[in-house]
């Protein structure tokens, strides 16, 4: 008899899926970690019983964290992921021969031993990359504290809940912007607005802030329960919705990203013409 894997990451909210075989149920140093297959989602990642990625749509997710960004910035070698220790961010990062390093940050080396072995269908190997050089230590410290200059920071950031609420402070962005390269661009994940509208406000307050250039667009992952997500992008001087593509003759394999979807992700619902 198959079980069923319970979500509630919103009161009064819950997301039911059928479990397969679970293959990995333990303690880090940091918390759970649940690897289960099931029917619907395929492989899926869960820590501290939130759904955080799936086989079946987490392109929907990493190739619009990378992507977008990426076509517009003129010469982009250094990259940065806070999180990211799936490999499905560096993955799709490694498809541009002309980036030099990514640094990969995320504080539990559990996870990223994990899914270098059980998620190799995503991340294709990235997190075994000579390119990637991962740290295993709070983002939050690291960006307060590395020397390092970046090209592109993306911010595959969890729920600003427990640990990961230092990673939407206005201190952060602070920080990010300390790193960022002057034509640089920072991407942050920033919440379901339909359940979260305020954490996606919070975020565009901070980077209008910090940030010359800013705004949001979207993408829509099944398996993050609520509708679409909301990517916040900024930078000093790049317009990630005005700026044309830099022409690079360079193809690449999506499954969700098209210059259709990149252009249609900027379209908002009335209800957040706040941004």
């Amino acid at each position: 008899m198959n079980t069923i894997f319970k979500e509630v990451l919103h009161k009064g909210l819950t997301q039911e899926v059928t479990i397969n075989k679970v293959l990995i149920d333990k303690k880090s140093k940091h918390q759970r970690i649940q690897i289960l297959d099931t029917p619907v989602y395929g492989r899926i990642l869960v820590l501290d019983g939130i759904i955080q990625i799936t086989e079946k749509d987490e392109a929907a997710y990493s190739e619009m964290l990378v992507h977008p960004a990426i076509q517009v910035l003129k010469n982009p070698q250094n990259i940065l992921i806070i999180g990211g220790g799936d490999g499905a961010v560096a993955e799709e990062i490694l498809k541009y021969n002309f980036v030099k390093k990514i640094d990969l940050v995320d504080i539990d080396k559990e996870v990223v031993k994990l899914s270098s072995k059980y998620f190799k269908k995503i991340n294709k190997n990235a997190l075994n990359n000579k390119k990637v050089n991962i740290f295993f230590q709070d983002a939050f410290d690291f960006i307060a504290t590395t020397k390092n200059k970046y090209d592109l920071i993306i911010a595959d950031r969890p729920d600003p809940i427990g640990a990961g609420i230092s990673l939407f402070k206005e201190k952060f962005y602070k920080n990010v912007n300390n790193i960022l390269i002057d034509e640089g661009m920072a991407i942050f994940q920033s919440g379901v607005p339909f359940l979260q509208k305020s954490e996606t406000k919070e975020v565009l307050k901070h980077v209008n802030k910090i940030f010359k250039k800013n705004g949001v667009f979207f993408t829509v992952v099944p398996s993050y329960i609520g509708g679409f997500m909301a990517l916040v992008w900024s930078s000093n001087k790049v317009d990630l919705k005005k700026n044309k593509l830099i022409n690079r003759k360079v193809k690449i394999k999506t499954f969700y990203y098209n210059e259709e979807i990149r252009k249609g992700a900027f379209y908002c619902p009335n209800f957040l013409k706040f941004v």
